[in-house]
């Protein structure tokens, strides 16, 4: 298997492709391409989209050091910084991957988060702080983005998400997870990314946005920490104010060890 899945590596290496397409450049059947590409991500080994396959955000850390960029483990101790200065078991960094769906292209994970990573993974958009972040920083705009019919938020809510600077939210059986979200903005004052940390509510407290809202604000603003994710492979992203790179920049999960 482990070779197997090299050789649909060294297919997707030279570009996008079909599962089809690596089934035959690979001489593998399509139903154990099928198999290993959807293993490979959700390990974030590979990313699909619109029926193609690409390379995942695992693999681009090692590429990154190959282009003389400074790896992300350099500068990956802010987020850590973050986490635990806050006790939030995740933080996550966020960009739109379509005007309806969104990928993690970042996270630190805590020893006892329970959440699964979610590295690499596309998720449609949902009521929750990182899709009202996103949609409030949009709707500023001129021409911005409608509010999905999936997502009803009030004008009135992302407006005053403006204002604040950050959301905050609940998930979880009882609401006992905390979210509190702010937005990474470019120059033009438009949100290119999402900063993310969540926890338990013993933790990041009933009020985690007013607890913790600058904390994130601040860490978000720091557009030379941050704006490195703020790539896919061979283009950049609009709005990102670093030079373009060849390859897509990512934190790897770091995880506690004491």
């Amino acid at each position: 298997m482990l070779e197997k899945a090299a050789a649909i590596l060294d297919v997707i290496e030279r570009g996008s492709a079909s599962s089809a397409e690596i089934a035959e450049a690979a001489g593998i059947s399509r139903g154990t391409v099928f198999r290993l590409v959807g293993a490979m991500a959700r390990l974030g080994l590979v990313t699909q989209e619109g029926g193609r396959i690409t390379l995942g955000p695992r693999i681009a850390q090692p590429a990154a050091a190959g282009d003389g960029v400074p790896a992300a483990n350099a500068w990956a101790d802010r987020l850590v910084a973050l986490r635990d200065a806050t006790g939030a078991f995740a933080v996550r960094l966020h960009q739109l991957h379509s005007p309806a769906t969104r990928v993690c292209i970042a996270e630190v994970l805590d020893l006892h988060a329970s959440q699964r990573s979610q590295l690499g993974i596309l998720a449609s958009l949902r009521a929750d702080p990182v899709t009202v972040t996103f949609l409030a920083w949009q709707s500023s705009q001129p021409g911005g983005a409608r509010v999905p019919a999936a997502v009803p938020y009030r004008d009135e809510t992302l407006t005053r998400t403006r204002r604040r600077g950050w959301t905050q939210g609940f998930s979880g059986r009882d609401h006992c997870v905390a979210i509190v979200a702010a937005p990474v903005l470019d120059r033009r004052g438009r949100a290119v990314a999402v900063l993310e940390i969540s926890g338990p509510v013993a933790v990041l407290t009933a009020t985690p946005g007013w607890t913790h809202g600058r904390s994130l604000i601040a860490v978000a603003s720091e557009s030379d920490v941050i704006s490195e994710c703020l790539y896919r492979r061979g283009a950049a992203v609009p709005g990102a104010t670093a030079q373009t790179v060849s390859s897509l920049h990512l934190l790897t999960t770091t995880r506690r060890t004491g």
